[in-house]
């Protein structure tokens, strides 16, 4: 079934003037833990850019705060609905000078409402479901979470599964 979340997602952002990011829903593989915000921690830590959350600018080594896994926190939601339809609020209107179009095509709102009603039903469906919205770092090299130069996050945690809601924007 994500597999179809993910499908509808592709379509709605092909009607967007967003060409440049990559939505995505993930089935997100964490180490072994019972503490989501540690697992996620190790998760991050695996990665070269946060791992060593620095960059070198002549002969100096600068911390790119946005890489700090210390400053990694999870915003508990209850509400995972209002917050999907915020984000995608916000995301039908961003816009960049690098965009592919000025603005929506006709075709849009169907493909967005195939989402909305496809991902709603999936999460449903997940036993003892936990919702929180990723804020503190950078997801950019974080491909199962993130993978854009700006986004938004949003990691599903239910009794066996972990999911990640990713809307984001790269030139």
């Amino acid at each position: 079934m994500y597999e179809k979340i993910n499908s509808y997602l592709s379509e709605m952002q092909e009607e967007s003037p967003n060409c440049g990011g990559q939505y995505h829903f993930t089935k997100v593989n964490l180490p072994n833990g019972e503490i989501l915000i540690n697992r996620l921690k190790s998760y991050f830590l695996n990665i070269a850019a946060y791992k060593k959350p620095f960059i070198t600018i002549g002969n100096e080594q600068k911390v790119v705060e946005e890489r700090k896994i210390e400053n990694l926190k999870l915003l508990s939601i209850p509400d995972y609905k209002n917050l999907i339809e915020d984000k995608l609020k916000y995301w039908r209107e961003h816009r960049t000078s690098l965009d592919c179009r000025e603005e929506l095509t006709e075709f849009y709102y169907s493909k967005e409402e195939l989402f909305k009603i496809s991902i709603f039903e999936f999460l449903s469906n997940m036993t003892d479901l936990k919702t929180y919205k990723v804020e503190g770092i950078d997801t950019y090299f974080a491909h199962e979470i993130g993978g854009d130069m700006v986004g938004d996050d949003i990691i599903f945690e239910s009794e066996n599964e972990i999911y990640a809601l990713h809307f984001g924007w790269s030139s």
